[in-house]
């Protein structure tokens, strides 16, 4: 894809996205003017972009919803349920349409016959209620005909900021008509140590010839209408006779012949890359080269690791000092690779509100759909698998949770159902819930589905927290009918194996007739984490750092004198505990005289591990452990020591979960 076509789908999608959440707020608040001017610029400018690139099968369809959404900005239409999911229909049309464009192939039959469609449904709704211009001038004025115009205008000191290029502007103007003539003229135009490279000094009088009226002149110029001052007027037997939109200081001319061909489609393709380009300027890398370059990183580190090693063994303290400075540079340089990848969640969890809104719309109910958290920043390829889980659970909320607005008012509730989508860091993960307000989930209903599908035995008893989640088990559905939506037991166990990968964990928490939380935590990154080095018996480990709350010397005063205890005294608290030797059947090393206790926080429940040596903070490089290791309890990783060794990334969450587990 070339350059031009990448920024041209950039723009785009940027557009379609801003149309379909005013769509979405509107179903879900009500439609308001802010929501109305927001849908009809984005798909003007989606209009005036694909003019650009000569893309008339995006220029054709978006004219016309444009004039629809016109109707409604001048109150002849209203922005009710019906309009507003026509709407929602258009906006995807013209995403396929995009895509089509991109890929350089016409629309398909199907495609073709619902553009048609779409536009028969909209041209009904304007035979019923005919457009009339939001302009100050009258109709008769906008739409005085004539061969010859005169355009004078004079761009603004903030014209530069809105990112459009005038060159981009004027060759959209010739697809109306013939520029014979361009004047450039100037205004206050200061000495050359003065002038400011932001402000345009520079104002134009064109000379046009075309066979079109006063409004699509003035359209043409509608991206940057607070911008510019414009005067149109329409020439004949060379006098003029004009309204004036805005008025224009005096002006020196200097007279510039312009080509009949000398703005061709070329040079509008090249200017549309200036135009779309903000002041502050960014650059598009693909992901595959931050992954190479986070690769190339984690050996750097591993390297350095050694180099550290070699100086301190051959008491070497300028190579230490070295390596000590190189350290913390390779530091700031992964976090600031690390942070290229860490993008806010808010962007790619928006088009949630499209996913929740068409299961809604089809079942009959009524939800009220948000998005709180959407600033948090997690690793961009952690977003793009954690996705489709999301979406899972976002319709089996709306599906299973949320109970139909009559029922919901029987019931005492509001009609409109609540589901939150809620997203923060926690002790170095970040916490994704999604919460209802609907009928919840009833533990007795659970375990006979469970008892019938025998996945549970006849007389197994089970606490409410394990009920739940028997929803994770293969084959498990609470779905009455089996629709096209859900029902057939395919989905939530997949759902866990997939956020296990990610080396995450989902647990689900709910009170009948009051509602269910999924509750989703899943580590910052899956490539380079600040960890805590400690051996047990002659075995490395590594903590991620910021699950760490303390690390303590273990004495006598810690322990508690009960019959199979496994908990320890924290100051006057009785905390999980877990001795790490016995865990994983080390064996007792002799040179060991002090027994440390580390205080992983996870969840907001506190375990303290028994290790032996602690060497403190590591910068560690997240390994595969392979097959080898598959059925290695709680462990999901190793890094590579400066030694050789290897050394065990010890999964806190797991541990948590066997603790309690034994505990019980």
């Amino acid at each position: 894809m070339s350059e031009e076509l990448l920024y041209f789908n950039e723009d785009t999608q940027e557009q379609l996205q801003m149309m379909e959440s005013a769509l979405l707020d509107s179903l879900g608040k009500g439609a308001s003017i802010e929501y109305v001017g927001t849908i009809f610029r984005a798909m003007h400018t989606i209009k005036g972009i694909a003019g650009m690139f000569n893309f008339e099968a995006i220029v054709s369809f978006t004219h016309v919803a444009e004039n629809l959404m016109d109707a409604v900005r001048n109150k002849k239409l209203d922005l009710d349920e019906n309009l507003l999911m026509l709407l929602l229909k258009c906006k995807d049309h013209v995403s396929a349409l995009v895509i089509c464009a991109i890929d350089s192939v016409a629309p398909s039959l199907q495609l073709q016959q619902e553009d048609e469609a779409l536009k028969t449904t909209i041209e009904n709704y304007l035979h019923v209620s005919p457009i009339q211009t939001s302009k100050q001038e009258s109709l008769q004025e906008l739409h005085t005909s004539s061969n010859l115009w005169h355009i004078s205008l004079k761009l603004k000191d903030s014209f530069f900021d809105t990112g459009m290029d005038l060159l981009a502007i004027i060759a959209f103007l010739k697809k109306l008509g013939t520029i014979n003539s361009i004047e450039p003229y100037f205004d206050n135009l200061p000495f050359l140590d003065e002038i400011n490279p932001y402000i345009p000094y520079m104002n134009f009088d064109i000379n046009f010839e075309g066979d079109v009226d006063k409004a699509e002149i003035i359209e043409v110029f509608e991206f940057v209408e607070d911008d510019i001052e414009l005067l149109v007027s329409a020439l004949e037997n060379h006098q003029i006779e004009s309204t004036q939109i805005a008025p224009l200081e005096e002006k020196t001319t200097l007279h510039v012949e312009v080509p009949q061909n000398s703005i061709n489609t070329d040079t509008q393709n090249e200017v549309l890359i200036k135009s779309l380009k903000s002041p502050s300027q960014s650059l598009r890398v693909d992901s595959s080269k931050i992954d190479s370059l986070i690769d190339i990183i984690s050996e750097m580190v591993i390297v350095n690791a050694k180099i550290s090693r070699h100086a301190e063994q051959n008491v070497d303290p300028d190579l230490e000092e070295v390596s000590l400075e190189f350290d913390t540079l390779l530091e700031q340089l992964r976090d600031n690779v690390m942070n290229i990848r860490m993008v806010p969640v808010g962007d790619s969890f928006e088009k949630f509100r499209r996913v929740v809104s068409d299961v809604a719309h089809k079942l009959g109910k009524k939800i009220n759909f948000t998005i709180v958290g959407g600033d948090t920043e997690l690793d961009k390829t952690v977003i793009e698998k954690i996705a489709d889980p999301l979406i899972h659970m976002l319709r089996n909320a709306v599906d299973h949770g949320i109970e139909m607005p009559e029922l919901r008012i029987k019931n005492g509730k509001d009609e409109f159902g609540k589901v939150e989508l809620r997203t923060y860091p926690e002790s170095g993960s970040i916490v994704i819930e999604i919460e209802d307000d609907g009928k919840g989930l009833s533990k007795e209903f659970l375990m006979e589905k469970a008892r019938s599908k025998g996945i549970i035995s006849a007389t197994q008893e089970m606490s409410d927290a394990q009920a739940y989640q028997l929803i994770f088990e293969a084959g498990f559905s609470t779905a009455e009918v089996v629709s096209d939506i859900s029902g057939r037991g395919v989905g939530m166990d997949v759902v866990k194996k997939n956020i296990e990968a990610l080396k995450g964990r989902v647990e689900l928490s709910s009170i009948q007739g009051q509602g269910s939380r999924f509750t989703i935590r899943l580590p910052l990154t899956l490539a380079i984490i600040d960890g805590f080095l400690f051996y047990v018996g002659k075995t490395a480990y590594i903590i991620p750092l910021d699950m760490i709350s303390e690390v303590i010397e273990y004495t006598s005063k810690h322990e508690i004198k009960m019959f199979n205890s496994k908990l320890f005294d924290l100051r006057g608290t009785a905390v999980a505990f877990l001795d790490v030797r016995d865990f994983y059947q080390e064996e007792q090393c002799a040179e060991s005289q002090r027994k440390n206790l580390i205080v992983v926080m996870y969840a907001g429940k506190k375990m303290g591990l028994l290790v032996d040596e602690l060497y403190g903070e590591h910068q560690t490089v997240i390994k595969s452990l392979g097959d080898l290791f598959i059925s290695a309890p709680a462990l999901y990783g190793a890094s590579i020591l400066g030694n050789g060794e290897i050394a065990l990334i010890v999964d806190i969450p797991a541990l948590f979960e066997i603790v309690n587990k034994e505990l019980k």
